[in-house]
């Protein structure tokens, strides 16, 4: 009777050793630790400004290479450009210059006072949504 070589699958290497976890503690420092940790004070965090949750219209742009086609949508404003929206508003295509805009939706969230961004404002001004 022969004795073997543990051998891995592709029998390239042995496979590791597996050794128990073991874990070694000293109650008395992990005490002093847990006692010396303290909060940040509101002082040093005072820098930071919160994050203002704002509702932008922008272009989402869809077609293919050299065919831009772009969608007018209300977005949230950290999300990406192309993500997911909140409502389809419109679209425009800048090569034939088409527009199709759901003005009422478009004036509305403008009244919830979302803010366009700066293509889509000189778009709505030459559509005469905006004033």
């Amino acid at each position: 009777m022969s004795t073997f070589a543990p051998v891995s699958v592709c029998g390239c290497r042995p496979p590791a050793v597996v050794r128990p976890l073991t874990f070694r503690s000293n109650i008395a420092s992990t005490a002093s630790l847990s006692a010396s940790r303290q909060l940040p004070s509101l002082s040093r965090t005072s820098h930071f400004q919160p994050v203002e949750n704002r509702v932008v219209l922008r272009f989402s742009r869809r077609g293919r290479k050299k065919l831009p086609f772009y969608r007018l949508v209300a977005v949230d404003s950290r999300k990406r450009r192309d993500g997911r929206p909140l409502e389809e508003l419109g679209w425009y295509d800048p090569l034939k210059k088409d527009t199709n805009l759901n003005a009422p939706a478009i004036k509305k969230w403008l009244a919830v006072g979302a803010k366009p961004s700066e293509t889509v404002e000189v778009l709505l001004k030459k559509a005469m949504v905006m004033d």
